[in-house]
């Protein structure tokens, strides 16, 4: 797997030490394990290699593997998300949870500040918050098949955006270069960030997003229906 390329691969990943999986995108796996699929998207995953689509640790352990190859690979705490560490566990008064009518109880998750934890404790007028990663001090194991390699321009154009964002889009190719409509605004930091993913694509030259108007979004529709 070369950086650029994208691979569609079908992957389990369990806690080394337990068995128990806490991510897969295997159909055949959930239901064997008898888990409830109704809410799990269980799609292959499409990974453009070199830029973070899976965890850095796993992709180093399986970018030499081909199409149709399946293997087993471990990732070792530290190549994964890393230790527990004590100064991410923090107290924090109990009124700052009642300022937002929220009544705090163990196990229950909460985002402060902008950063996502458990509780761990409620006691009279403290809360204890763990803001370490839920898989952090983890050995972690994958199983992965690499599916196929995704060669169609506008289908890995589509992995892209369908990664970074959750909105309705247009694609048009022309030759190595790629132009995208989004259907709705988003942010400008937004724009230059998925501008610059599909730009990384081996087969894109350049791109450019702009966003349709409402009129033409009407005009569209019309056209569709």
């Amino acid at each position: 797997m070369e950086d650029g390329e994208v691979f569609e691969l079908n992957y389990v990943g369990r806690i080394k030490r337990t068995g128990e999986i806490f991510d897969l995108t295997d159909r055949e796996t959930a239901e064997e394990e008898e888990m409830d699929t109704e809410e799990m998207d269980l799609e292959p995953a499409k990974i453009l290699v070199g830029e973070g689509f899976i965890m850095e640790g796993l992709e180093d352990r399986i970018k030499d593997m081909e199409v149709g190859e399946e293997r087993t690979v471990e990732v070792p705490k530290d190549d994964a998300f890393g230790s527990r560490k004590s100064e991410n566990i923090k107290t924090i008064s109990k009124r700052e949870f009642e300022k937002y009518d929220v009544t705090p109880r163990r196990g229950m998750p909460v985002e402060v500040d902008g950063k996502r934890g458990k509780i761990l404790t409620v006691s009279s007028g403290r809360v204890k918050v763990d803001f370490n990663h839920p898989l952090a001090g983890r050995d972690l194991e994958y199983d992965v098949e690499v599916l196929r390699k995704v060669d169609d321009v506008e289908e890995q154009v589509r992995a892209v955006i369908d990664f970074h964002l959750d909105t309705d889009y247009d694609v048009k190719i022309n030759g190595e270069d790629v132009s995208i409509t989004m259907d709705e605004e988003i942010p400008e930091e937004a724009v230059e960030h998925l501008k610059e993913a599909v730009e990384k694509l081996s087969k894109v030259d350049s791109a450019e997003i702009s966003i349709s108007s409402g009129e033409e979004s009407d005009e569209k529709e019309r056209k569709d229906g």
